[in-house]
């Protein structure tokens, strides 16, 4: 008798580029891990920058200048993240891993068929008319 062999996911609406988004959808943002590590540090430094232009008595009118500055500084920098990807079409971070916020590579690896596989929904001019 031959091995059996899962069926492949790629059929599945949770299916992503070999990954899972089950437990992303299922819990939005819950797993700090799925997050993209460049758009965290921008969150992070964005913050601090905040704490430090309120502390300074920077008026509020001028935060938005300010922070124009710091980010284009901040943006040309390394992202320090292994899995980058650049790719010019995207916007910032430009990472070809990045989708809404989370870093595919992440996101737990697609096993094949399992008890969270749902089907993606046939294209609207593919299903009958009733």
């Amino acid at each position: 008798m031959g091995k059996v062999q899962r069926l492949p996911g790629d059929g599945c609406r949770h299916y992503i580029m070999g990954r899972c988004l089950y437990e992303e959808r299922l819990n939005p943002g819950y797993r700090r891990s799925y997050r993209c590590q460049v758009l965290n540090r921008w969150e992070s430094a964005y913050d601090d920058f905040l704490i430090r232009a309120e502390a300074m008595g920077v008026k509020q009118e001028s935060v938005p200048e300010l922070w124009e500055i710091q980010f284009q500084r901040m943006a040309r920098e390394a992202f320090h993240c292994r899995t980058h990807v650049f790719n010019h079409d995207f916007r910032p971070p430009a990472c070809r891993h990045e989708l809404e916020g989370l870093c595919v590579l992440g996101l737990p690896k697609c096993g094949g068929r399992c008890r969270h596989y749902g089907a993606e929904p046939a294209p609207v001019h593919e299903q009958e008319e009733i």
